[in-house]
């Protein structure tokens, strides 16, 4: 098996399990998971604000049996720091928007939430100082197994290519998205921290 019949198989396995959990236990969970992503990406953001300039978190909009994240978005709203969301472009990149309420979303082709039209969109990734992904696995070393567009594998190449530090990468999961490895390609990133319900996982480099 290669690495991509590797990942098909994960995937397939992740979403299925994933999509077990009743409405009650996924409310539960994803509450814990909430109070724990805001607490830590409030510390990293809040440093920012001691550096002078205006925290910005990239975000997304969850989707299907996703840990509902959009608390996140609404405690840095609250703080007035600025909340990206993607959107899908014909070049199969992620252009990023400033979203400033849920007023500022809409459907999009796969029922998707994401930024209106005339959003205001960033044109430096250099600003983004904190980036909560989405994944459909996660392993202990921090791998991300994503859902196979390769749209946040590229995203995070631009840091690569042009020499900028990346942002704090996190990610929020139940904790079944553990699995034992997640293959990594030559151009998949890792986390800097993932958080579940019942754990913290953080790189050992990580000083933020």
């Amino acid at each position: 098996m290669n690495i991509k019949e590797w990942k098909i198989e994960l995937r397939r396995k992740a979403e299925a399990e994933r999509n077990a959990l009743t409405p009650s236990e996924r409310g539960v969970k994803s509450k814990r998971i909430n109070e724990l992503l805001i607490k830590r990406i409030s510390d990293v953001l809040d440093s920012r604000v001691r550096l002078g300039r205006r925290p910005t978190l990239f975000t997304y909009m969850p989707v299907k049996s996703e840990v509902d994240v959009t608390p996140v978005m609404e405690a840095c709203w609250l703080k007035r720091y600025r909340v990206l969301v993607p959107k899908v472009q014909p070049e199969q990149k992620l252009k990023l928007f400033e979203v400033r309420s849920h007023s500022d979303l809409e459907k999009g082709a796969w029922g998707i939430l994401e930024p209106v039209p005339d959003m205001e969109f960033l044109t430096d990734i250099r600003q983004i100082d904190a980036a909560l992904v989405p994944g459909l696995a996660f392993d202990l070393d921090l791998g991300r197994l994503g859902y196979g567009g390769g749209y946040y594998d590229r995203f995070m190449q631009q840091y690569v290519r042009a020499g900028f530090t990346r942002p704090y990468i996190i990610a929020g999961a139940f904790d079944l998205q553990l699995i034992e490895e997640v293959p990594m390609g030559l151009f998949d990133f890792r986390l800097d921290e993932l958080i579940t319900e019942q754990r913290t996982v953080r790189a050992a480099k990580t000083t933020k």
